[in-house]
């Protein structure tokens, strides 16, 4: 499996701060499934794209080093999650953030206090440097809970989403869970992934959390959004079509 959103870095945000810590996450993710992470610790700020790159690589070519000698089967990207605000209207030389150096750009907002319009806004201005969003975990927003119209509307929009495991696996509340188990059940999610921070918590388990996923959820639905999409993904190529359907237009309508 692929796991596309990961802070498997150490010491570059919220993550790990060692790395034996790095280590641990990296041999976790071995044990449960995954053959390939994509190291996408925060950008908080688009103007400091420079920093942010040159510690980003440092951390990867040290863990790929440690990787290597301890012969873990594991595959480590580069990427980022990029943080979303005003600031992303001037931003510049995002493509150097984006997923293996692809048109994909994994991004996320504030989880509250995002209007529609505005929302709609941030992810037009990506399109606009040719880059495609990848919004990271939608379940947890509060406004595309309340309307998962804005989810459908995105998606028309050719916005891509990637839902966390444990909301899917129900571990982080029903507003959470209800929200991924839609969009996956309707197609608008194209990738599971494990947001992992820690092998002491938010882990990234995959296979264990797979295991309490909804019993409904297709066999190649899954294989899709672990595997084929994130692939492409890597490869910086179109994904495969796959039949999407609607959401309901708003969570409480009848």
């Amino acid at each position: 499996m692929i796991d596309l959103h990961a802070h498997i870095l150490y010491d570059i945000d919220d993550g790990p701060d060692t790395l034996y810590e790095s280590m641990r996450l990296c041999e976790m993710g071995v044990e449960y499934g995954i053959d390939s992470i994509v190291a996408t610790s925060h950008l908080t700020d688009p103007g400091e794209v420079d920093v942010f790159v040159r510690r980003r690589n440092e951390r990867i070519l040290r863990l790929r080093e440690e990787i290597e000698k301890r012969e873990l089967p594991l595959r480590l990207y580069a990427g980022a999650e990029v943080y979303v605000e005003d600031s992303i209207y001037t931003a510049k030389h995002l493509d150097r953030v984006t997923i293996n150096n692809s048109r994909y750009l994994l991004v996320e907002f504030d989880f509250h206090d995002v209007s529609p319009r505005r929302l709609v806004r941030y992810v037009d201005t990506i399109f606009s440097m040719d880059l495609v969003p990848i919004i990271a975990h939608p379940e947890r927003y509060s406004f595309l809970q309340a309307d998962f119209g804005l989810v459908d509307f995105l998606v028309q929009r050719g916005a891509l989403f990637q839902v966390n495991a444990d909301s899917l696996a129900g571990l982080t509340g029903f507003e959470e869970f209800d929200l991924a188990y839609r969009m996956v059940r309707h197609n608008a999610a194209s990738f599971i992934a494990s947001d992992a921070h820690s092998h002491l918590g938010r882990a990234n388990d995959l296979l264990r959390m797979i295991r309490s996923f909804p019993p409904d959820i297709p066999r190649e639905s899954l294989d899709y959004m672990l595997n084929t999409a994130p692939r492409h993904v890597l490869a910086n190529k179109d994904l495969p079509h796959i039949h999407r359907s609607n959401l309901r237009r708003h969570r409480y309508d009848g």
